[in-house]
């Protein structure tokens, strides 16, 4: 029996082309996408933005546990009131291990000078990145709660105890994120501030009081 219909045994190279060309478009469309996640994976100040948005997280459920103050100003057993004076700031860090889960959160990748701890046990300042802020409040959502380590300005005592004013010309160094910083508030907000906005940030923050103090590691 005859048959007019022919099988195709493959694609023309005309089909061929048309269908390499369609994968050669979608590539082109889809692989920058995943460059800019990729950059974004590997931003070491967003990863570190992301650490100190747990960080202060961690001490808000710390503080609405325990009558609305953060570690360092409670005075309910597990906080660390008694370290305020003390040069071993990892302290206000290591009482909220229950919040924070992990100290790996508390270490910068971009900070060369500080190391990732992998339990709060062997938790120290070798391992933390930020430092506290001693007048934040959860109640003054512009207070200053924590932030980058590589903050200068105002006046240092006792080698950690760092006290900013309005007059004072607080500014970020080169070391980590290269004259930038984040920063982390009462509210719970983290912020990328450049040494104008950290200046304009300890303004707002002392609004109702002539400084702030900064234990640094």
């Amino acid at each position: 029996m005859k048959t007019s219909a022919r099988i195709r045994a493959g694609l023309t190279i005309l089909e061929v082309l048309v269908v390499v060309a369609c994968l050669v478009i979608l590539v082109i469309l889809i692989l920058p996408s995943f460059a800019r996640t990729n950059r974004r994976n590997h931003d070491p100040q967003l990863r570190c933005a992301n650490n100190l948005k747990q960080a202060v997280l961690g001490s808000l459920i710390w503080a609405n546990d325990n009558e609305g103050q953060f570690p360092f100003a409670s005075t309910n057993g597990g906080s660390s009131l008694a370290w305020v004076n003390s040069p071993e700031v990892f302290r206000h860090f290591q009482v909220m291990s229950n919040e924070l889960v992990t100290p790996k959160i508390l270490n910068c990748r971009a900070d060369m000078q500080r190391w990732m701890a992998t339990n709060f046990a062997e938790f120290s300042n070798a391992n933390l990145s930020y430092f506290v802020g001693l007048d934040a409040r959860p109640d003054d959502p512009q207070s200053i709660l924590t932030g980058d380590r590589n903050i200068m300005g105002g006046t240092l005592s006792n080698g950690f105890l760092r006290v900013l004013s309005t007059d004072t010309a607080a500014e970020w160094t080169q070391a980590i994120h290269h004259n930038l910083g984040n920063i982390g508030l009462g509210d719970g907000s983290v912020r990328r501030v450049t040494t104008v906005g950290l200046r304009q940030q300890i303004a707002l923050a002392t609004t109702n009081s002539s400084f702030v103090r900064l234990a640094v590691p």
